[in-house]
């Protein structure tokens, strides 16, 4: 399953996505000047 959520931080407009796979989650924070992401290796 994914889910895309619009969040604001400090006024700013970002998008995080969030996607659940069968042995982890996998997490992005998207903004307008790149990301910050939460991954899994040898899935």
């Amino acid at each position: 399953m994914i889910n895309i959520v619009p969040i604001v931080i400090e006024g700013i407009n970002v998008t995080g996505v969030e996607v659940k796979l069968p042995k982890t989650t996998l997490l992005t924070i998207n903004t307008p000047k790149g990301y910050i992401m939460c991954g899994a290796h040898n899935m």
